[in-house]
């Protein structure tokens, strides 16, 4: 024998029902100050300010700093695929 049962009611309705306590108030006053805290340091999201914090103060300036960095980033993959030039090495050592 097979009983099905079918209740048609809203969320909120089935909450009281089971007796669950409401959360509502709670997660909007989380979501209030989250977003708070968001639009405070909205500013720190700024690709230069990342940048500023992740990389040695050396590497920082200009295109000096960029072509540095491509250098480090050059040497790790050189050193995990076994030592190869760049191109422009090759040329350069066999002038």
């Amino acid at each position: 024998m097979k009983i099905n049962v079918e209740f048609d009611i809203t969320p909120e309705e089935a909450r009281r029902v089971l007796g669950l306590p409401d959360l509502e108030p709670m997660q909007q006053r989380i979501l209030s100050e989250l977003e708070g805290k968001m639009m405070q340091y909205l500013n720190v999201i700024d690709p230069e300010t990342i940048l500023k914090q992740w990389l040695p103060m050396g590497i920082q300036g200009g295109i000096q700093g960029f072509e540095k960095l491509q250098d480090i980033f050059w040497s790790a993959a050189s050193t995990v695929r076994g030592g190869g030039k760049r191109k422009t090495d090759a040329k350069e050592d066999s002038k």
